[in-house]
């Protein structure tokens, strides 16, 4: 499992939360289930964090 920084709109504010999941489609599907009323889901990606 990976964690992924997921970002949606609930209620006119941003929400940015970490979820683990085995995927990013699973993880927006996790963060649905969380947040049912929630608009605008996408993942946020570290592409520039270096791996230890």
């Amino acid at each position: 499992m990976k964690k992924y920084l997921i970002s949606g709109l609930v209620d006119d504010y941003r929400i940015k939360i970490n979820i683990l999941a085995i995927s990013p489609n699973h993880a927006i599907k996790v963060f649905q289930k969380k947040y049912p009323d929630a608009i605008d889901i996408y993942v946020i990606q570290d592409l520039f964090k270096v791996n230890k």
